[in-house]
């Protein structure tokens, strides 16, 4: 269960393995009106379940990686959760 501005939805957890390039997770859409449930707070509470860091990014920020080095270009806001 998650807050939404609604009030609380069910959601099922979707994880998937990547192409194995790089060694975190990313949550799309922070705090975007169209994604109630993509908000800090669950961000944070879905990243406690993951054995990797993890950025909560919204839709004016990127990550660039360049030789294991991460760079997060934003004029919005995001925020890195350690496991």
């Amino acid at each position: 269960m998650f807050a939404t501005p609604d009030g609380a939805i069910s959601r099922t957890f979707v994880t998937a393995q990547g192409a194995g390039l790089v060694d975190f997770a990313v949550i799309p859409h922070l705090d975007h009106p169209d994604h109630p449930d993509a908000s800090l707070a669950n961000a944070e509470q879905w990243a406690a379940r993951l054995p990797v860091p993890t950025y909560a990014i919204d839709d004016q920020t990127a990550i660039k990686v360049t030789d294991g080095t991460v760079d997060v270009i934003s004029r919005g806001h995001w925020k890195l959760f350690t496991p």
